[in-house]
């Protein structure tokens, strides 16, 4: 199924008290985002905690996606592994599954941009699906320079990127050298900001809280819609805090992005977890699941739950 350009939700991936895999939820999940006019689905991508989950959960996982969304939407999958080995092994188990693999190749030891390249030019070669390239500095450590980035994407079978570096300068540099390819930002609110440059879309956790009002986001930003566009912009900075950091006002994240994005070089050098978070968002939105992570991600507490409560109040979803 074809990739459309559009806003994709990171489907998180609901557990039991005991930290096992609640399917049931799950579908709840997916039925939820099913139902939306959003553009398509992830799965098991970092806000679905893909790597805390053993290579046999992650293929139940993708096999029970695959039943449930059966072609009504396009499905990307995240694969996360150590070596060109370990990743063409999971995508050949997910053949016939996904629309496209959302590849990131997580470092153990440090290498070399060569070698990494090798090693995605043989991903690519072997992938039974299209691949987005995970660019995910804070997690890989990994902070390629423009034209790094700009070889990585050329190789064949390599048709986009999700960029979660969250740095203007790098993605207006990639899609003016490559303007064919998909370029999906980690954040809707940062989409806009190079929509008008070619991107594609975003892979967002905030659209994982609020679906439907980032689909008609990107819609109102392609349509010019100004005054709709200013309506759905407040709504979405308002849940920002859930995914990122609960202690810190929305109008001073929002300040923090604005200057960190503009920034000449990368700042944003690392990242906490939110999944607890999202999930009990979720949870008070009306889905039946709980906000249990898998240890040791942080698990949520009162406080939190009082702010999470005051915040989807406040917008009167």
């Amino acid at each position: 199924m074809t990739i459309k350009n559009g806003i994709y939700p990171v489907i998180h991936t609901p557990l039991l008290e005991d930290e096992s895999i609640d399917f049931k939820g799950f579908d709840k999940c997916l039925g939820y985002y099913l139902d939306t006019d959003i553009h398509g689905l992830t799965i098991l991508g970092s806000g679905g905690e893909l790597p805390y989950f053993s290579d046999q959960e992650q293929l139940k996982i993708v096999q029970y996606t695959y039943n449930k969304v059966q072609n009504k939407k396009p499905l990307i999958i995240g694969v996360n592994a150590y070596s060109s080995a370990q990743a063409i092994e999971k995508i050949t188990a997910y053949k016939g599954y996904s629309s496209y693999i959302l590849l990131l190749l997580t470092p153990y030891y440090k290498s070399s941009f060569e070698n990494y390249l090798k090693a995605i030019k043989n991903i690519a070669q072997h992938s039974t699906s299209p691949i987005l390239f995970y660019y995910f500095p804070q997690i890989t450590g990994h902070y390629f320079s423009n034209q790094q980035l700009i070889k990585l994407l050329c190789i064949k079978n390599i048709i986009g990127i999700k960029d979660s570096s969250l740095h203007l300068a790098t993605a207006r540099t990639v899609l003016n050298k490559l303007p064919d390819t998909r370029y999906f930002s980690g954040l809707t609110l940062v989409y806009e900001h190079i929509a008008a440059h070619g991107a594609a879309g975003a892979i967002c956790p905030i659209a994982t809280i609020l679906p439907m009002q980032a689909a008609a986001f990107f819609e109102d930003l392609n349509l010019n819609n100004t005054k709709e566009i200013n309506k759905r912009r407040t709504v979405l900075k308002s849940v920002l805090p859930i995914a990122n950091n609960l202690n810190i006002s929305v109008s001073v994240q929002n300040s923090l992005l604005n200057i960190l994005i503009r920034s000449p070089k990368p700042l944003i050098k690392s990242v906490t977890s939110p999944h607890a978070n999202i999930k009990e968002a979720l949870s008070l939105l009306g889905l039946p699941i709980h906000a249990t992570v898998r240890s040791p991600l942080a698990p949520i507490n009162y406080e939190s739950k009082e702010k999470i409560a005051k915040i989807l109040a406040s917008i009167k979803i």
